[in-house]
């Protein structure tokens, strides 16, 4: 039975190839823009988060306020290395921490010259911050408790210095600064731009002491990155990071902290939040667009009911009860919206992958956005098509026969 109604349904349909192909159309794109608008939202989620989380998850940033004046008229200081030893002895959850000072410097190698930001810090700033060498290696303990001339560079900087091939750089000699040599050791794997658009791979690190030596600021740091145990709380290690702050440095009650705390977890909530929202509204978008097929869906089965109204009057009068009508008009619906929704899964796929490549996001389709895109764009095709139908099986045979 349903062979020969899905037959019929494709033989009416095929008598109006430009109407029903422009129906197709309106619910191809609908399907098309429902998968990709999700695709689009997910993937670019999920790529905004990675940024944020190569900063370090589940870490506290410490930043001194160092020149400024707070508001007992009192200087702020630095952090010391007594301030390191107190986060590590006192804040629960303390896995490591990486003391840190950052300059813009002009760096040379014997041919070329760029300007990039120095990282000053330890062994634990590499585990802290996952990043890992694709060529040589990193910075170890040892280096920095000897001070080697060494250093380890971003991709963006090893190309500037040295073209398209990171192990050129290794074991080249470089002038940092006017004061600082140091022997390449190690090429950071790339990882792109961050999200407010800077090229994270635009750097040179080299060993606190080392740099300290040759720059002087040996009394202290800038800034900490402490790596906090996943079973702690970041909040918890925060307030006592604070507190352990604010003995260390001799503060009163009452007077404003020196130093400032932040967490990447705190930026990775609110980017995940801003980014899902985005993506929830681009999916609503898309649903509208969906709708819309199923509006043209209905207007050209309206239509054909309009047209074919002696053709149902004649079903009806030799016998065809009102529920074959309406399977019949329903079957073109269904015919209707399998076709569109099958091209626009198809299309939408095709769209998500591209976009996703060039815009160097995640790739996050999958078969149930793709199965849910194509149900979704069916399903509303046949609740569309169930007014044309109703109309169709209810017609008065002896009505429908009197018209021309």
């Amino acid at each position: 039975m349903w062979r020969d109604v899905t037959r019929q349904a494709f033989t009416s349909l095929l008598r109006r190839p430009g109407r029903s192909a422009l129906t197709v159309l309106g619910l191809l794109i609908g399907v098309a823009s429902f998968i990709a608008m999700v695709a689009f939202g997910d993937g670019a989620r999920k790529s905004v988060v990675a940024q944020f989380e190569a900063l370090g998850s589940h870490a506290v940033f410490v930043r001194t306020k160092f020149g400024s004046t707070g508001s007992t008229g009192r200087k702020a200081g630095i952090l010391s290395e007594e301030d390191a030893a107190a986060i590590r002895r006192d804040v629960p959850g303390v896995v490591s921490l990486a003391p840190i000072l950052r300059k813009m410097l002009d760096v040379r190698s014997e041919t070329r010259q760029t300007r990039t930001q120095v990282h000053a810090s330890t062994a634990e700033f590499f585990v802290l911050r996952n990043w890992k060498a694709e060529a040589g290696g990193v910075i170890l303990r040892s280096d920095d408790t000897r001070r080697a001339p060494i250093c380890v560079l971003g991709a963006t900087t090893a190309r500037a210095l040295f073209g398209d091939r990171p192990s050129d750089a290794l074991g080249a000699r470089l002038r940092v600064g006017d004061r600082l040599h140091c022997n390449v050791v190690g090429v950071l794997e790339p990882k792109g731009s961050a999200a407010g658009g800077s090229d994270r791979d635009d750097l040179l690190v080299v060993p606190v002491r080392t740099y300290t030596a040759a720059y002087g600021f040996a009394e202290g740091y800038l800034n900490f990155e402490v790596q906090i145990a996943p079973e702690v709380s970041v909040a918890s290690a925060r307030v006592a990071t604070e507190s352990v702050l604010r003995r260390t440095h001799r503060l009163n009650p009452g007077e404003s902290s020196d130093f400032a705390l932040s967490s990447p977890d705190d930026v990775i909530k609110a980017a995940d939040a801003t980014s899902n929202l985005l993506g929830r509204l681009l999916a609503g978008v898309a649903l509208i667009s969906l709708l819309v097929g199923g509006i043209g869906i209905m207007n050209i089965l309206l239509v054909s009911v309009g047209e074919r109204t002696q053709e149902i009057g004649i079903r009806s009068a030799i016998g065809a009860p009102p529920a074959a009508i309406l399977t019949q008009f329903l079957a073109e619906a269904l015919v209707l919206s399998f076709m569109g929704s099958g091209l626009g899964a198809a299309l939408g796929s095709g769209l998500s992958y591209f976009v996703a490549a060039k815009m160097g996001w995640a790739q996050v389709l999958s078969w149930q956005l793709i199965a849910l895109g194509t149900g979704f764009g069916v399903a509303v095709g046949v609740v569309f098509g169930i007014l044309p139908a109703r109309r169709a099986s209810t017609l008065d045979p002896i009505v429908a026969l009197r018209r021309e």
